[in-house]
């Protein structure tokens, strides 16, 4: 049996290039929490992020609660994840407890598929094909109209399914930028909008009686992210399809989602939910209940995973300061990505240490 070793892990403030901006928060920074771990058999590393805030608390909890639980133990990341999990019992499976789990989970595939010398695709039963990706850096609410439209144009010429926008400038101005993206799209191109949890239900509902007939193919964390009545009441008013899922953290959350009708798209995010363990899960859950899967963000990652299914019509790209710290970044051709064949999941970070919180 291949032991884990010893567990190390450090946190960093990644700044973005400019401030971005959303209907409930601006950041100027992408926390990075990263994992290493070391196994009788070589290292596996992983990672969890946060926008500015609370990574320090994620480190303490995988130094003084994780860590030791996982020394010494067996390093198959399903095996380790039930020791993990309990670990976590009397202070929640959600939050700040979720996200270490995360990263370590994760660390743990990737060992795996280093000692193997397996990419991170093929262990969870995928092969390595291009993956169909929309563009999302270029919807930030901080753009202008103009500068929304111009996006809108370069994502289409890159060759990406669909662009998403944020909302939060009010409904009627809201509404009409929405339309100015529409316009500058192809047809076939899909459009899809992100209100950040801003909602009540029926301010979700005036806001698409402002849309009227403009085709959308989703209505992102309209509602606050627990909410899944809230969700469920939205749906049978409104005409747009609705997204869920890059804010909940643990299989269980999708499952109760999903039982409720709460979305029409889930949208898991693997360094969030609970690793590449619970990701898979959510997937397979999907995959019953006969619903799509897009997950959030780290496009990295998720393009080992989306190999998988065939419930994932596609990843978002989220270009920002996550590719700037990556040996090699990952980068779309004709708006797809293509896992990379490194053993794991090819993720490797560089000029980090410029950015380290000692706190």
């Amino acid at each position: 049996m291949t032991r884990v070793t010893d567990v190390d892990v450090n946190l960093y403030g990644v700044p973005n290039e400019e401030s971005l901006d959303d209907a409930t928060q601006s950041f100027d920074e992408l926390e990075l929490v990263v994992v290493d771990v070391e196994t009788d058999d070589g290292p596996g590393m992983g990672f969890t992020h946060t926008i500015g805030e609370g990574g320090s608390a994620v480190r303490e909890f995988v130094e003084t609660t994780l860590a030791p639980v996982l020394v010494g133990g067996t390093a198959a990341p399903r095996v380790a994840r039930d020791r993990i999990r309990a670990a976590t019992t009397y202070v929640g499976r959600e939050g700040v407890s979720e996200l270490a789990v995360s990263a370590i989970d994760i660390a743990l595939w990737d060992a795996l598929g280093r000692r193997l010398d397996a990419p991170l695709y093929e262990l969870v039963g995928g092969e390595r094909r291009e993956v169909p990706a929309y563009q999302t850096h270029g919807g930030w609410l901080q753009y202008d109209t103009h500068e929304l439209v111009e996006n809108a144009h370069d994502a289409a010429e890159r060759g990406f399914a669909g662009m998403k926008m944020k909302v939060g400038r009010g409904h009627a101005e809201d509404a009409e930028r929405v339309r100015a993206v529409r316009e500058a799209l192809p047809d076939g191109m899909d459009l899809m909008v992100d209100a950040n949890c801003a909602y009540t239900v029926p301010e979700a509902r005036r806001f698409a009686r402002h849309l009227g007939a403009v085709p959308l193919d989703w209505l992102e964390e309209p509602l606050d992210k627990g909410d899944f009545a809230g969700h469920a009441d939205l749906r049978d008013r409104i005409a747009v399809p609705v997204a869920l899922g890059e804010n909940l953290f643990n299989e269980t959350q999708f499952k109760q989602a999903m039982a409720l009708g709460a979305a029409d798209v889930l949208q898991p995010d693997v360094t969030r939910v609970g690793g590449v363990s619970a990701w898979l899960a959510v997937a397979h859950a999907a995959r019953t209940w006969d619903l799509p899967v897009s997950p959030h963000f780290v496009e990295p990652l998720h393009v080992h995973l989306a190999t998988a299914f065939d419930n994932v019509p596609y990843i978002e790209h989220h270009s920002t300061v996550l590719d700037s710290v990556m040996e090699t970044p990952l980068e779309p051709v004709e708006g797809a990505f293509t896992p990379p064949d490194d053993p794991g999941h090819g993720i490797r970070f560089e000029g980090l240490e410029t950015y380290r919180k000692d706190d």
